[in-house]
Formats: structure tokens, C-alpha cells, sequence
């Protein structure tokens, strides 16, 4: 019998070949017909029909059923058997549900820990990255339920605590809308005397200047280190036996003038900036960033604790991508470390910590930043389509 050697325009060209009486034929492919079918099932595939071998193929309905009664979207996503066009359009289903958008988007920032195994399995199963990146931007998509949930969160937060859980870059304005202008991070130490007595300090502490050490209301103010272009100031203090430095922002000493106060506190850099960046690391349970304590809008000041240790050598810190290499926690959180200064590290033991948060930048996608809510760090306003896209090239990063 002729055995299939090669497929050509539409041809079958066969090669006669000896066979035994009793044999049946074989008929092999050739790798010229192995490569036409592997291009084909690639094209089949793209187009949403997906080709599974030895797998039964599930009903985008069926599987909707299925995530609307599981306790976790994501167990159910991950080991879903859906062509790419498929998966998208459930992923456009869940986000359009309102209760189930709500559910959804509460899971995957529960743990931010987790965002970038999460994206990395979403981007697999919905076909790359411009599918991903379309079904956060379109309307239905993942940017519209979480705008849903940042106004629902903003709504029912009892104190800052309650949105710095979320993230570190809401915009001072929502902060004040929600709280008030006399709104505060923390707990002041008893040493200062509740807030008001904190307030009085750093108040008559600015009246004397600060050239100079100085006892205030039992309060010892030390070395005076002058901050950066963002107008920061710091300060070293005892109280109680204990060691604080203080951070005020030097370049709105009255603060009369809200406006400007404001537009300073969102300056790349600023008290402001610093402490909410550094009390979400506190929430999510970061150890090795600087300890806030206390920050107060009212004068514009945020109170650590300091930090034992020594300056590590620049060729420790400079590198900034091996730094934060070094930093996998911090940016398994979402930030990256960019204000990179051997003054900003502190070394005890084998640990290095930074006490200072400066420049970091955050990027989650799934924390993408809601315009008027949030502006993206370091200084920006509002969501972007670069974040977005930074977020899930870092996702492919281990």
C-alpha cells in the first residue's frame, strides 16, 4: 500500500511502499502536515475555540453557576477549562454583578501577597496581556467594580486605619471629606500627653525654631535635620526615656493656609505621603519599614519610633533593582523602594530596615487607584493605563 509522505496545495502525494500480506497499511504524517495542524488549533484557539485534548470543555454558564456558590473565585478560576475568549467573557460576568464584583474584588486584595500569582493565573487563562489589560479598562471590567468598592469602602470607614488597610495613596482631600481637618493616623505615646498635648508641643516647638536642642512641656527636641525638595523636616526627641524622631513639613510652619498645606501634603516625598505609605506596611504586617506612630493633619507632623543601628555601605543600597531584590516583602506589597540613600537604611545584626519610605512607589493591579480617590505614588493623580501595564509586567517577576 502507498503511505502519505507530504501534503502540498491541497495534494496527497503517496510513496508506494512493501507491506506484508497480512499486515494493515500505516499510514504516516509527515511534519509538514504536523505543522499545518499545530497553526491551525493555535488559530481555532484564539478565536475561542479551544481544543482540549482528552479534557471535557466547560459551559461559560455553568462555570458562572459554579463561581457564584464557591467560597474562593480564585480555586475556581485557576483549574477552570474555558478557550481564552471564553474565560474573558466570564471575567466580564463576574466583574458586571454588582454583589459578586463586590465578593471578588474583596478576595483578591484580602491578601496583596497573593496579586501577583493571582495575575499571573488570570493573565494565562484570559490569553495575554492585552486581554488582561482589556478587561481591567472596558466598561463592565475589573476597573469599574473596583471603583464600586473604593465609594463603598470610603463610605463605611469608621477611621483612617479602615482605608490605609486598602492602600497607601488616597488623596488628602477624601481623607479630609471623610474625617474632617483635624483627622489623625495612630496613637499618640501617653508621654505626650493624648493629642491635644501633642499638638501644643509640636506647635511651640516651631515658635522657638529649631536651631537649637530645647525642653518643651517635659519634651527634649535634639539634633534638627533638615528634609528634602519636599520641604520635610525632621527632628530627633526624647520623651519618657524614649526615642522618637519627629517629621513635620518645615515649608508650612503656620498652617494657615489650607490650600497650601494641602498641595504640599501631596508632594512627592511629604509627612503626609510617608505616613499613609508606612502605616498600610504596619497593617499588612511588614516589619521591616519605618514604626509610625502618630501622625496629626492638624500640624501637619507624624511621630516613629527611632531606629537602632548602622548606616550600611553604598555599594549595599545603590543598585536600586538589587535592592529591592533584598526587599521581596515590601514589594510582594505592592511598593518599590526608589529613594535610594545608604542615610535612608539601617543595619542591626543581619537585618536592614529603610526609615525613611521617600519615593516608593505602589503598583497592585488589582488595586488600580480610583480618579478623585486616589493619586498613583509617587506623586500623581488618579488611576493610569501604565500602572496597570507595570503591574502585570512585574507579575511575571519572581
Amino acid at each position: 500500500m502507498p503511505q502519505v509522505t507530504s501534503l502540498s496545495n491541497n495534494k496527497l502525494y503517496y510513496k508506494p511502499v512493501a507491506v506484508k500480506p497480512d499486515e494493515p497499511p500505516k499510514k504516516k504524517i509527515s511534519t509538514n502536515v504536523k505543522i499545518g495542524v499545530g497553526l491551525g488549533l493555535a488559530a481555532l484557539a484564539s478565536g475561542g475555540v479551544y481544543i482540549a485534548f482528552g479534557r471535557k470543555l466547560q459551559d461559560v454558564g455553568k462555570v458562572f453557576e459554579t463561581v457564584q456558590q464557591a467560597s474562593s473565585f480564585m480555586d475556581v478560576l485557576k483549574d477552570v477549562k474555558l478557550a481564552p475568549k471564553k474565560f474573558k467573557e466570564l471575567m466580564f460576568k463576574i466583574t458586571d454583578d454588582e454583589k459578586l464584583s463586590e465578593k471578588f474584588v474583596k478576595e483578591v486584595i484580602s491578601n496583596p501577597r497573593r496579586s501577583k500569582d493571582n495575575v499571573r493565573i488570570l493573565n494565562k487563562k484570559i490569553g495575554g496581556d492585552n486581554e488582561l489589560m482589556d478587561w481591567m479598562l472596558r466598561p463592565r471590567g475589573y476597573q469599574e467594580a473596583y471603583y464600586r468598592y473604593t465609594l463603598k469602602t470610603h463610605e463605611e470607614a469608621k477611621n483612617t486605619d479602615d482605608l490605609l488597610k486598602l492602600s497607601p495613596n488616597w488623596n488628602i482631600w477624601k481623607i479630609k471629606d471623610k474625617f474632617g481637618d483635624s483627622f489623625t493616623i495612630g496613637e499618640p505615646p501617653k508621654e505626650f500627653g493624648g493629642i491635644d498635648g501633642f499638638r501644643r508641643t509640636v506647635t511651640e516647638s516651631r515658635l522657638f525654631g529649631n536651631d537649637r536642642a530645647r525642653n518643651i512641656n517635659g519634651i527634649e527636641f535634639k539634633d534638627y535635620i533638615m528634609g528634602g525638595m519636599s520641604g520635610k523636616g525632621v527632628r530627633k526627641v526624647e520623651a519618657g526615656g524614649k526615642k522618637y524622631i519627629l517629621k513635620f513639613q518645615a515649608s508650612d510652619m503656620n498652617h494657615s493656609n489650607y490650600d497650601l498645606k494641602d498641595n504640599m501634603s501631596m508632594k512627592s516625598d511629604s509627612t503626609f505621603l510617608n505616613a499613609q505609605l508606612d502605616r498600610f506596611l504596619e497593617l499588612n504586617h511588614y516589619e521591616n519599614g519605618p514604626k509610625l506612630k502618630f501622625f496629626d493633619y492638624k500640624t501637619n507632623s507624624a511621630l516613629y519610633e527611632m531606629s537602632e543601628g548602622v548606616n550600611p555601605p553604598r555599594e549595599k543600597v545603590h543598585d536600586i533593582l538589587r535592592l529591592n531584590e533584598e526587599l521581596k516583602d515590601l514589594n510582594s506589597l505592592g511598593v518599590y523602594y526608589n529613594d535610594v540613600n545608604t542615610g535612608n537604611f539601617m543595619v542591626q545584626g543581619d537585618k536592614m530596615s529603610f526609615i525613611d519610605s521617600g519615593e516608593s512607589t505602589f503598583v497592585d493591579f488589582f488595586k488600580p487607584g480610583v480618579s478623585g480617590y486616589h493619586f498613583t505614588l509617587p506623586n500623581l493623580n488618579g488611576r493610569s493605563v501604565t500602572d496597570s501595564a507595570a503591574a502585570i509586567a512585574l507579575s511575571k517577576t519572581k
